[in-house]
């Protein structure tokens, strides 16, 4: 081994791992509103341009990893590999986070030939499992297999060998952590196994007309508060996950997938289809149903609100209209409460109105004692900042609110908005928006 290679050595242990575990895709999305530009259709899903951003990022630092050990060991692959390991460390020990997308396009940069393969042989199995745990862990063994056939090197074997189990032990301690960082909503929600396959693969589920807010919703099928959390999410807004339950729609499928437990409870939001916020003949609660535990109680509060509006004198001669539901997860939250994006009242569309304070759900926060009513202008004076660091609600989370309160009423053309809020100590979550 030359200096320059020892050398080589030095940097890819120094600077993959902290490739890997440098946030600089959240950092560079978090420069921009998520209102700003616009999203881009892949295979018929329109994906926002922070999601492509985000993923461009963590492609480049696979391929920049594998890169800068062939620069430095042009014959012997095998560093290419150790440079993947490296980074996958930075990224699981220092980010907490998944880095399957940076090793596949570090793969390309490695051998498109075994890329292809995996990619062909990891769809097969997919296709044949119908399971993603499964498939994902077929992945894993078929790599060490599918690079020593290629490459007919022990060496590199043993190092894609390596890396498969970094993986596979990175994935077992993301699943298992109380606190993931990223998608611990989705993750803890709890479904049938005879469901798997029509929530996680959409070519082969069962039941296709199963509507979420990752789609683009129809407000005239789904109600105005589903569609603009749908619109929301796709903006890249922290959206709890959620289903949507059309009028007439046969609510067993939907049940069937959902299994809510007193760990991870769900929440049901009413919503009249084709009713806007001027037509007052029917009125529902628009307040969620929250601390649904079991499949049983989800039957009987959609049954529920369906009943309250066949119930209502107006619906007899509003034919046009119908409840649609929305079941979404339950954010375990620490604080909560609902935000104004103009002081309506007041006349003064510079000015935030906050109310909230500490609670699992902003309704439980909202009926505290120490709840209060903040106001956040557009320019601190030193008074105001005085009054906001007082606040029962820590300051760093008053101004997220504001900045979020502020976001949505300019996508929505200065319109104000009604937002309800929860933050978890990680995460502001959004779930509800609709116009004053």
């Amino acid at each position: 081994m030359t200096l320059i290679q020892v050398w080589g050595c030095l940097l890819i242990f120094v600077i993959c791992p902290l490739l890997g575990g440098l946030p600089v895709a959240e950092y560079l999305t978090r420069l921009f509103p998520p209102s700003q530009g616009r999203g881009y259709r892949l295979f018929g899903v329109n994906v926002h341009w922070r999601v492509w951003l985000r993923g461009g990022i963590e492609a480049s630092k696979g391929v920049l990893s594998v890169l800068l050990a062939r620069y430095y060991f042009p014959q012997d692959p095998t560093w290419w590999i150790i440079a993947l390991i490296a980074l996958v460390f930075g990224q699981f020990w220092i980010r907490k986070s998944k880095p399957f997308l940076a090793v596949a396009a570090g793969g390309l940069a490695y051998s498109w030939q075994v890329t292809f393969l995996l990619l062909l042989m990891g769809g097969i199995s997919l296709t044949l499992l119908r399971e993603k745990q499964l498939g994902r862990l077929g992945l894993l063994v078929l790599l060490p297999m599918v690079v020593g056939l290629v490459s007919q090197q022990s060496s590199q074997a043993m190092a894609a060998m390596g890396l498969s189990f970094l993986l596979a032990w990175g994935d077992a301690q993301q699943s298992q952590a109380s606190v993931p960082e990223e998608g611990r909503e989705e993750r803890a929600l709890r479904t049938q196994p005879q469901a798997d396959d029509a929530h996680l693969f959409g070519l082969f589920q069962r039941d296709r007309n199963i509507r979420t807010l990752d789609q683009p919703l129809n407000a005239d099928q789904c109600g105005q508060s589903a569609a603009v959390l749908s619109q929301l999410k796709a903006l890249g807004y922290p959206v709890p996950p959620g289903w949507v339950l059309p009028p007439g729609d046969d609510a067993e499928p939907l049940i069937r997938l959902l299994s809510p437990t007193p760990e991870q409870p769900l929440m049901v939001r009413s919503n009249i289809v084709g009713q806007t916020h001027e037509s007052e003949n029917i009125a529902l609660s628009t307040e969620p149903i929250i601390q649904i535990t079991s499949r049983r109680s989800l039957v009987q509060v959609i049954a529920a609100c369906r009943t309250a509006y066949s119930s209502t004198p107006s619906s007899a001669q509003r034919r046009e209209f119908g409840v649609a539901v929305l079941i979404q997860i339950q954010v375990k939250g620490q604080y909560g409460g609902i935000a104004w994006s103009q002081d309506v009242k007041a006349q003064d569309p510079t000015t935030v109105l906050i109310t909230g304070g500490a609670g699992p759900t902003p309704s439980e926060a909202l009926t505290q004692l120490s709840a209060v009513q903040i106001r956040v202008p557009q320019r601190l004076s030193k008074h105001s900042d005085v009054a906001l660091t007082h606040a029962q609600i820590p300051l760093p989370l008053v101004h997220q609110i504001a900045t979020m309160a502020r976001e949505i009423d300019a996508h929505y053309q200065g319109i104000p908005q009604k937002i309800e809020w929860s933050y978890d100590g990680t995460t502001l979550w959004l779930l509800a928006a609709h116009p004053v």
